[in-house]
């Protein structure tokens, strides 16, 4: 029409929507790594709606990035398929005893094997350049591989004490090392001792003092009952691990109700995802928490010294002296722990949700993935105990059984942020 301006509606770009919706599908991943599915299933459709092929575009350019960081990270032979079965037969301890006389040799520059992108030398020695071809002459092996046995020994033991995690990488970089590390009895030793000693055992809170404890914590005293192998000991004696929380994440589906008039034949169904997070201290204490919260925002605050007591939702107010309790419900309990009959953890919460009743929780410590590692926590029982209430005093002592249709087992996550103090 004269004198009318039609306004078009932008366009939106193929590019844009290509981006948009690679975000969406890598933010549904995220969320699925955290076991938030609900949240997950959503975004996943958005991006399925914006791009139907997203899975194999996403695939295409993300993963092959992904892969080489981790490989970068991890070695080369990071993400390569090993036989099961192959592996099980492996006896370990004879394949390290074979390592104790492996001799270093200096990467041979002939050898495209031994190429690697921390001695780029080699690399630029077979590029021609003047003409002819001249290897470099590559340094002899460390002189450090002349070192008695006894002083690596040695050196293994300090590092466990100083920085676990360094010994274990250390232990993984060469057959010689790996032999140093895992094989000399002197290493599992001090690990033991660094264990169990912080432990808490429910046998010997009420034990006499002018006995022995009925569970020593002097590991020397139980090695007989392991064949007086230290490395035997640690891969059979469950233990609680401090360096890191324990989570459990719960997924369950509730059904809602129709909406008045509604034709369908099914009632909406809705995924609810909640966590739980367990912290543990040396000598019996602990910390839990019951929340929504996922864990990249709850793990840096979930400290014993948390001065509020609570996970906040918005991590930057954790300086803030004023904080709601409306505003920020997810609280942090402390509570105490204790193993008894060799697996079995016992944990107890005093000041918990409710406040006349003492909470109890029963886990068996296990194993994850088929490794000796003692990093699951598998439920047993959950239940209450009433305390001495004013008005209820005649419930004293009654105990309330929790169902535990819902929960999943806790396993351990390490945490480096965390130290046996904070």
């Amino acid at each position: 029409m004269e004198g009318s301006v039609l306004l078009k509606k932008p366009i939106e770009e193929p590019n844009d929507k290509h981006a948009e919706a690679l975000r969406l599908f890598d933010k549904a991943t995220e969320k699925e790594q955290h076991g938030l599915m609900s949240e997950a299933v959503t975004y996943y459709r958005q991006a399925f709606k914006l791009n139907p092929q997203i899975d194999k575009v996403y695939r295409e350019q993300k993963l092959p990035t992904t892969h080489a960081k981790l490989v970068k990270a991890h070695g080369k032979n990071f993400g390569r398929k090993v036989d099961p079965a192959k592996l099980k037969a492996i006896d370990v301890d004879t394949l390290l005893a074979s390592f104790a006389v492996d001799v270093p040799h200096a990467p041979d520059p002939s050898n495209p094997d031994h190429y690697d992108d921390e001695h780029v030398a080699i690399k630029f020695a077979n590029l021609g350049i003047d003409n002819h071809d001249e290897y470099p002459d590559v340094e002899p092996v460390s002189i450090l591989t002349k070192l008695p046995q006894e002083l690596w020994v040695r050196i293994m033991v300090l590092l466990i004490e100083i920085d676990p995690e360094a010994w274990f990488n250390f232990g993984i970089s060469c057959k010689k090392h790996a032999f140093y590390a895992f094989y000399s009895s002197q290493v599992w030793k001090k690990l033991c001792y660094l264990i169990y000693p912080t432990q808490s055992y429910e046998e010997n809170y009420n034990a006499n003092p002018k006995k022995p404890l009925p569970v020593p914590l002097n590991p020397a005293q139980l090695l007989s009952q392991y064949d007086q192998s230290w490395k035997k000991m640690i891969r059979n004696r469950p233990f609680i691990k401090y360096l890191g929380c324990y989570i459990s994440v719960v997924n369950y589906y509730s059904e809602g109700g129709r909406a008045e008039l509604s034709t369908n034949w099914n009632n909406p169904v809705r995924t609810i995802t909640y966590y739980r997070y367990l912290r543990f201290y040396p000598h019996g204490k602990c910390i839990m928490a019951l929340t929504r919260l996922e864990p990249t925002k709850v793990i840096p605050q979930f400290l014993k010294d948390n001065q509020h007591r609570r996970l906040l939702k918005n991590t930057e107010s954790r300086e803030n002296q004023n904080v709601d309790p409306a505003e920020e419900p997810h609280k942090i309990f402390h509570g105490t722990w204790g193993l008894c009959g060799g697996d079995m953890l016992h944990i107890e919460v005093n000041n918990g949700s409710v406040s006349y009743y003492d909470f109890h929780y029963r886990f068996q410590i296990k194993n994850l993935g088929g490794a000796p590692n003692h990093s699951k926590l598998s439920w047993i029982d959950f239940h209450a105990v009433w305390k001495q209430t004013p008005g209820h005093e005649d419930r004293e002592g009654e105990i309330v059984d929790f169902h535990l249709k819902n929960e999943k087992d806790f396993r351990f996550l390490k945490v480096r942020l965390y130290t046996v103090d904070n």
